[in-house]
C-alpha cells in the first residue's frame, strides 16, 4: 500500500545534505554540552534514593505539608501528587546521608507526624537504591549503549562494507545523543525505563538507515557508474512511502501509550517519540552523505576505473 507513486517523487535530498549536517553538528553538540550542564536528571536507579507511593487514609494531606516535613532530612526530594477520590495519594522520591536507612528515615518521619504506618496511612511500594549500586547501574546503562552502537556497526561492516559502516555508528550516536539532550531539555528523570527506550530507538533507527542503504547497494550494483548523489537520491526517494507509512504507524503506537498507558510508560514512550522523528531525519540527512564522503574515501578508484572500462 502506497500513498503516492515512488516514481513520481523527485526530491533532491543530496542538495540539502549541507545545510542539514551543519544543523545536525550544531544540535548535537548542544547536546552534549547539556549532558554536561546542566547534566541528566538521573532517578534512584542511578543516584541511589528511594522511591515510594504513600496512601493517606485522610483526604485533607496536602503536598506542602508533605514536603515541609520531609524537606529537612532527604536531599533532591520530588513530591508528585497522585489524585484519587477519598484518599490523599503521593508519589515520593529522595536521597538521605544513610542510603542504608533512608527507607526507615521516610516511614519514621510520616508516622511522627501522621500515625502508625498501616493505620493512618499505607506503603503500596517501597523502592530503595544504595549509591554504589546506582554507580553500577549507571555504568552498565552507558557502557549497553556504547556497546549497541559497536556491534550496530560491525554487523554493517560484515553485511554491507565499509561504505555504510561510518553512516549507521554516526547515525545510532546522533539519535541518541539528540535523544539524551530532549531528556534534558524537558527535565525527565533518567531511569533504566529510559535505558531500555533508547536501546529500543536504536534498533528502530539501524532499521530505518538499513532499508535506505539496501536500496543504494540495489543501485549501485545496477549503476555502477552512476554519480552516487544520484543514486542516493533515488534511493530515499524510492523508499520514501515506506518510511513515512512506518514512522506514521509506530508514532501512533507511541500516542496511545502516552496518553493511556499511566505515568509508568509516559517516559518511555515520550523518548520513543522524539527518537522517531530524529530517527527519520537522521537516515536520510545524517546516514546517507556519509555514504558518499565514504564512497570517495574508499571506492573512488574503483569507480574511476568502472568508468573508464566502460568508456
Amino acid at each position: 500500500m502506497e500513498f503516492f507513486n515512488p516514481k513520481s517523487i523527485k526530491i533532491d535530498f543530496v542538495k540539502m545534505f549541507p545545510v542539514a549536517l551543519w544543523i545536525s553538528g550544531l544540535l548535537t553538540v548542544l547536546s552534549l554540552i547539556s549532558l554536561v550542564f546542566p547534566g541528566m536528571n538521573y532517578g534512584i536507579d542511578f543516584r541511589g534514593g528511594v522511591e515510594a507511593r504513600i496512601t493517606f487514609n485522610a483526604s485533607d494531606v496536602n503536598q506542602g505539608e508533605l514536603r515541609t516535613l520531609l524537606e529537612p532530612h532527604f536531599k533532591n526530594l520530588s513530591i508528585v501528587d497522585v489524585k484519587e477520590a477519598g484518599k490523599s495519594e503521593f508519589l515520593i522520591t529522595a536521597q538521605a546521608e544513610d542510603a542504608k536507612t533512608v527507607g526507615k528515615t521516610l516511614t519514621d518521619t510520616i508516622s511522627t507526624k501522621y500515625g502508625p504506618q498501616g493505620e493512618a496511612w499505607n506503603s503500596s511500594q517501597m523502592d530503595v537504591v544504595g549509591p554504589k549500586v546506582g554507580a553500577d547501574l549507571r555504568k552498565s546503562a552507558i557502557l549497553s549503549l556504547i556497546y549497541t552502537s559497536l556491534l550496530v556497526a560491525l554487523y554493517m561492516y560484515w553485511r554491507f562494507d565499509m561504505r555504510y559502516t561510518p553512516g549507521v555508528l554516526a547515525c545510532i550516536l546522533h539519535d541518541l545523543i539528540m535523544t539524551a539532550g530532549f531528556l534534558v531539555l524537558t527535565g525527565r528523570e533518567f531511569s533504566t525505563t529510559i535505558v531500555a527506550a533508547l536501546l529500543t530507538l536504536a534498533g528502530y533507527s539501524v532499521n530505518d538507515t538499513v532499508v535506505v542503504f539496501d536500496r543504494i547497494r540495489e543501485l549501485d550494483k545496477k549503476y555502477p557508474t552512476r554519480d552516487r548523489g544520484l543514486v542516493v537520491n533515488e534511493a530515499i526517494n524510492s523508499t520514501l512511502s515506506r518510511t513515512i507509512l512506518t514512522s506514521t504507524t509506530t508514532i501512533v503506537s507511541c500516542l496511545v501509550l502516552f496518553f493511556v498507558g499511566g505515568p509508568a510508560l509516559e517516559d518511555f514512550a515520550l523518548t520513543l517519540l522524539f527518537g522517531i522523528f530524529v530517527g527519520t531525519y537522521s537516515s536520510a540527512f545524517v546516514a546517507s552523505p556519509l555514504y558518499i564522503w565514504a564512497d570517495k574515501k574508499f571506492f573512488s578508484s574503483k569507480n574511476a576505473a568502472l568508468a573508464h572500462a566502460k568508456g
